[in-house]
C-alpha cells in the first residue's frame, strides 16, 4: 500500500498533511519529514496521482513547489522556518529550536545559510539547472526541465556566478561551527542538524541501500566539483551519517 494519498484527498483532509514528490528526495521535503519523524508527529503524505488534475499542487497552494504543509484549516506553509515553527508548536518535545535566544538566533541564521535563498541547497540547485542548460554532462536535467526550473526559481546569472563560492563558504562555516561537537549547537540535536544531514544529499548522497532514488537523479545530485568536495570535511560527512543513523529513517522512505 502506498504511503501517499492524492493531492485532492490531502486538500480535503484534516490533521497534518504534506505534499511531496514521489521517489525524489527533495532535501527541503526530507528535512520536514525528518523533523516530523523526530517529534513523533503523524503526517499524511500526498503526491500527484492519476486522479489529480495536472496542476493540483499549484491549484491548492498557488505554486507548484514542494513541500506544502497543511494543518487543519490553518494557512498553508511552504517555507522551511514556518514548517519548523509549526512542528515545534504541535510537539514541543523533543525541542528542535533552542530555548536560549543566542542559540535560537544561531539556528535560524545557519538554517537560512543551508536552506534559504542563495544558501547551500539553493546554490547547488542553481548549479544543477545551469549544467542542464549548458549540456555540460550526461548527468544533468534535460534542457526543457532546466528551462522550466530556471523560470520557476528565478534563475539569475549573477547568482550563478556566486553559487560555487557560496557553497564553499557555507561548508566552511558549518565545519567551524561543528568543531569537535556531536551536534552543531552543542550536546543536543536541533533542527540545524537535520537540515544539514538532508541537504548534504545534494552534494554527496547517501548510498543506494540507504537512499533508494533512481540512478539518474543520483547522478544529478552527485557533485564532481573539486572545490566544493574539498570543503566538505570528514567531520561534516560523519555528522550527516550519524544524524541519519541515530535520529532519522533508514533506508529513507520515498
Amino acid at each position: 500500500m502506498s504511503r501517499f494519498i492524492s493531492i485532492g484527498h490531502a486538500r480535503d483532509a484534516t490533521g497534518l498533511r504534506m505534499a511531496c514528490l514521489r521517489k525524489i528526495p527533495s532535501p527541503w521535503t526530507e528535512a520536514a519529514k525528518g523533523i516530523f519523524h523526530v517529534k513523533g508527529l503523524s503526517c499524511q503524505y500526498a503526491a500527484q496521482t492519476e486522479s489529480d488534475e495536472h496542476d493540483a499542487i499549484a491549484a491548492w497552494a498557488g505554486d507548484s513547489s514542494i513541500p506544502v504543509v497543511a494543518y487543519e484549516n490553518e494557512p498553508l506553509r511552504t517555507g522551511w522556518a514556518a514548517i519548523l515553527i509549526l512542528a515545534e508548536r504541535l510537539a514541543p518535545e523533543p525541542a528542535l529550536i533552542p530555548a536560549d535566544p543566542q542559540q535560537r538566533s544561531q539556528l535560524f541564521g545557519l538554517g537560512y545559510e543551508i536552506c534559504g535563498e542563495l544558501g547551500f541547497g539553493w546554490c547547488l540547485r542553481l548549479l544543477m539547472i545551469k549544467a542542464g542548460m549548458d549540456h555540460s554532462s550526461e548527468q544533468t536535467f534535460p534542457s526543457s526541465t532546466s528551462v522550466m526550473l530556471a523560470a520557476k526559481y528565478g534563475f539569475n546569472p549573477s547568482h550563478v556566478k556566486l553559487a560555487e563560492s557560496r557553497v564553499v563558504e557555507v561548508l566552511s562555516l558549518l565545519d567551524a561551527t561543528l568543531g569537535e561537537q556531536d551536534y552543531f549547537l552543542g550536546n543536543c540535536l536541533s533542527a540545524l542538524d537535520i537540515y544539514w544531514a538532508t541537504m548534504a544529499n545534494l552534494l554527496t548522497p547517501l548510498p543506494p541501500s540507504e537512499l533508494p532514488m533512481s540512478s539518474y537523479i543520483r547522478g544529478i545530485y552527485t557533485s564532481t566539483n573539486a572545490g566544493m568536495l574539498d570543503a566538505l570535511t570528514g567531520r561534516l560527512r560523519e555528522h550527516q551519517r550519524r544524524i541519519y543513523q541515530t535520529h532519522l529513517e533508514l533506508p529513507v522512505p520515498l
